[in-house]
């Protein structure tokens, strides 16, 4: 008798502490479907700016070129079943609807699904633009899929309570889905740190130093800050350090969590505000809500209470059909079954995870060369260490009225530094995609570069390019100073032969 009291006082324990570790509150979870849904409204809005350029054959990446570079992953993509401005547009509209409903929790589990595919296949049309905010955005969407995002804060949930179906389901969630969706986290924290600690520069203090020395990736306040050695070194450390404690975001609760957490919020909040990379610093902040402790939102919920948006979120649901408040009940054993099953998908899935990223690291060989590197799909943003070469791109053309231009900028040819990188990269996938092009030296993306400068200038000026080059300036970055410029021509003919391109030249 004492042996069983004995087990079951421990297994209570385990499972005490396994809620309070790996739990989440279901209002933390409608944070997160919300922040979620939000999201990736903007990443379509945003991406939209250069939606031919980037997802049509009249862009960067034809399809032809894309099925060469991403055999594999190219099959991948609905988006690439058409290479029509109409297609693609239709495809985000889409996208966006299903966004939408996220957001307002509206049959959440099959918006969120849908959204899910359709990211999916938006990562595999163009994965030169992407970064691993990119990577962490499906994987928080999907494990979105496995949790009841939409049981607080929801449509969905204002049908149940319409409709008298009183929710005895606990506060907190406590499942393999919620254990693996924080350590998916804390795992991108981790695999960060470690690559961080296998550089040179992040343990001397001096890698933030020379990314803020890059003037293409600072922005906002990034400029101010840069040469200012004291607050970045600063930085630098501080970056390292909470990194190295991100495991203490599992293994800590209540305040200590809390604190944890934002400091972890601030460094993104800081580093949106100062270094271009796109929306990875909001993927961040959209990932630590499940860890904000109950208290918190505790307090959230008497203020949302105080405010006028549940009248709000009631006049809405009055204007939608309603959603299905109840789902047809499964027996007892059924249920058991499921949960079970599910159970045993997710850890599966968390062991595959664990192994992608040792992968990543060079700790384990998963066997897939020739078809996916783990190495090109890490968390090694800035890390070993971050690049220490400005780049940029000048292409020389002519008209054929016979004048010299760079058909970039519009201005005269110049190999000297530009004053500023917002003509050479106009947005963060931007120089994503002309990096990797440079790094990886993939001529057919330059050529198609080249066919799609030709496009924009003749639609703008009277007299059409005639001729092109793409060519490459690179600057080594010094910190006591840059080093000379040096350039190379990475593609040179006509405006016609650039354009054969978007035909899937590769």
């Amino acid at each position: 008798m004492r042996f069983r009291q004995r087990t079951a006082a421990l297994v209570a324990r385990l499972r005490s502490g396994f809620d309070a570790r790996f739990g989440v509150d279901r209002r933390g979870l409608a944070a997160f479907r919300l922040a979620l849904g939000a999201l990736l409204c903007l990443d379509l809005l945003l991406r939209a700016r250069s939606l031919r350029a980037f997802y049509t054959d009249a862009g960067v990446l034809p399809r032809g070129t894309l099925h060469a570079l991403y055999p594999t992953l190219s099959r991948l993509s609905i988006h690439a079943l058409s290479g029509a401005l109409w297609v693609e547009v239709a495809l985000f509209a889409l996208a966006a609807a299903f966004a939408l409903a996220v957001l307002l929790g509206y049959h959440t589990r099959l918006a969120l699904l849908c959204s899910f595919v359709l990211l999916v296949s938006l990562h595999a049309r163009n994965p030169l633009v992407l970064n691993g905010g990119d990577s962490l955005l499906r994987r928080l969407t999907f494990w979105g899929l496995l949790l009841p995002l939409g049981s607080r804060w929801s449509l969905d949930a204002l049908a149940r309570v319409r409709a008298g179906v009183r929710d005895a389901r606990p506060t907190r969630v406590a499942t393999a889905a919620s254990a693996v969706l924080l350590l998916q986290v804390v795992l991108v924290y981790a695999v960060t740190a470690l690559f961080k600690h296998h550089g040179t520069l992040w343990g001397r203090g001096l890698a933030v130093r020379y990314v803020f020395d890059l003037r293409e990736f600072t922005v906002f306040l990034g400029p101010a800050l840069a040469g200012h050695a004291l607050p970045l070194t600063v930085a630098n450390d501080a970056w390292l350090a909470l990194l190295t404690c991100a495991p203490l975001l599992v293994l800590t609760t209540g305040r200590i969590r809390a604190a944890l957490v934002g400091a972890f919020a601030l460094a993104h909040v800081g580093l949106l505000c100062t270094i271009g990379v796109g929306i990875f610093p909001l993927v961040d902040l959209v990932a630590l809500l499940p860890f904000v402790p109950s208290f918190v939102w505790d307090g959230v919920e008497r203020r949302l209470d105080r405010s006028r948006l549940p009248a709000v979120t009631g006049a809405l649901a009055d204007r939608l059909p309603t959603p299905r408040a109840v789902a047809p009940a499964l027996p007892a054993g059924a249920r058991r079954a499921a949960r079970r099953g599910l159970a045993v998908v997710v850890c599966v899935l968390l062991v595959a995870m664990c192994a992608w990223n040792a992968a990543s690291l060079g700790y384990a060989d998963l066997g897939t060369e020739g078809r996916v590197d783990p190495g090109q799909y890490g968390w090694n943003m800035f890390a070993p260490d971050p690049v220490t070469t400005e780049v940029w791109y000048v292409a020389p053309a002519e008209t054929t009225g016979g004048e010299r231009v760079d058909a970039i900028t519009g201005e005269a040819v110049s190999w000297a530094p530009p004053p500023s990188f917002e003509r050479q990269y106009p947005t963060a996938r931007w120089r994503k995609l002309l990096r990797n092009a440079h790094k990886r030296d993939l001529a057919g993306v330059q050529r198609a570069y080249a066919g799609y400068l030709c496009t924009r200038w003749n639609a703008a000026h009277a007299d059409d390019l005639e001729r092109i080059a793409v060519a490459v300036a690179v600057q080594d970055a010094r910190l006591d100073g840059p080093e000379p410029v040096t350039h190379e021509v990475r593609w040179r003919g006509t405006c016609a032969a650039a354009g054969a391109s978007a035909a899937g030249v590769a």
